[in-house]
């Protein structure tokens, strides 16, 4: 066997260690653990669409973290089918969330395929895909948000609503018939849904909402009417003279959520018919009212600083 000497064998594998990174131009760092780390920045600059989505099966999260975020930003419709399996895979949920965000950012074109998302079998999957939609706003996902209102997990129905309330008003009408047609869960989340449009269009249906036969959705209604504010009151109050029972107490809640001073004297003219129920809801929904107002002034007073901050205050604002 030929003798090669020390320092010929040490040379000879410095060249090599030296050709195998020169070959490797995909990487240029390190990690701790010793994985190469690729050039994210350098593949994005050149919209290298196949090594970034290659890159999403990395071992490194960090590493696909980024290639979600470079495609995204990229916004080739060609990275759609790569992102899906990514928002899918299990082992990392702020890669999953990167994967929705850029996904919403390529917008029309993944619709359809984050539609089909909404039926896997994972919730955190789900409910991502449900917000990616409401990010592009595109109303062919209405519908089927508004059949995702009565998913099993209470998380993923509240992540839908919030997607419905981001498509506005092309969701409105549907969630409007969704209110008073869908099952529990899906009338729950169409409140919920409309109460955060802040459409005063909504106020009447939900007011109509806080007779349902289920305690949730009359809640859920009368926090909505709350989030609308102002425009919810004149309907509220004109509803509240003919109303009976658990619909009238749920109004009274509703007028107390609104924390309007101007509910108050129409609430207080109530007291002289009311049973002990109708009394206590007045009472809770006047000290709704009030209390939030009240609180900041006896706060000043126990600090002493009635004369400074309280001249010309209106506890009515």
């Amino acid at each position: 066997m030929e003798f090669i000497p020390p320092v010929f064998r040490y040379k000879r594998l410095l060249y090599l260690m030296v050709l195998s990174l020169v070959e490797l131009t995909f990487f240029d760092r390190i990690n701790p653990v010793g994985l190469l780390i690729p050039d994210v920045k350098k593949l994005t600059a050149r919209r290298d669409i196949a090594a970034l989505s290659h890159l999403l099966e990395h071992k490194d999260p960090q590493v696909q973290y980024e290639a979600a975020e470079a495609l995204g930003n990229i916004g080739d419709e060609n990275a759609i089918g790569p992102l899906i399996t990514a928002l899918k895979r299990d082992e990392f949920s702020g890669v999953r969330w990167k994967a929705a965000e850029a996904l919403s950012k390529i917008g029309n074109p993944a619709v359809e395929p984050l539609i089909a998302t909404l039926q896997y079998a994972d919730d955190d999957v789900r409910w991502k895909a449900a917000i990616a939609l409401g990010e592009i706003g595109n109303p062919d996902a209405v519908e089927p948000l508004i059949h995702l209102l009565s998913d099993d997990d209470r998380f993923v129905r509240s992540r839908a609503a919030h997607a419905l309330s981001m498509i506005g008003n092309p969701a409105i009408g549907p969630l409007i018939h969704a209110l008073q047609k869908g099952d529990y869960g899906v009338r729950w989340g169409a409140a919920m849904a409309l109460g955060k449009t802040k459409n005063p269009i909504t106020v009447q249906p939900l007011i109509l909402a806080l007779a349902d036969e289920e305690a949730m959705v009359r809640a859920e209604a009368a926090s909505a009417l709350a989030l609308i504010g102002t425009p919810a009151l004149g309907p509220l109050l004109a509803f509240l003279k003919g109303s009976k029972g658990e619909t009238r107490i749920e109004v009274m809640t509703a007028l107390g959520e609104l924390k309007n001073a101007d509910a108050i004297e129409p609430l207080v003219q109530l007291l002289e018919n009311a049973d002990d129920d109708e009394r206590q809801a007045i009472a809770d929904a006047i000290d709704a009212i009030l209390i939030p107002a009240v609180e900041p002034l006896v706060r000043r007073i126990r600090d002493g600083n009635t004369k400074k901050e309280c001249k010309g205050k209106n506890l009515r604002k």
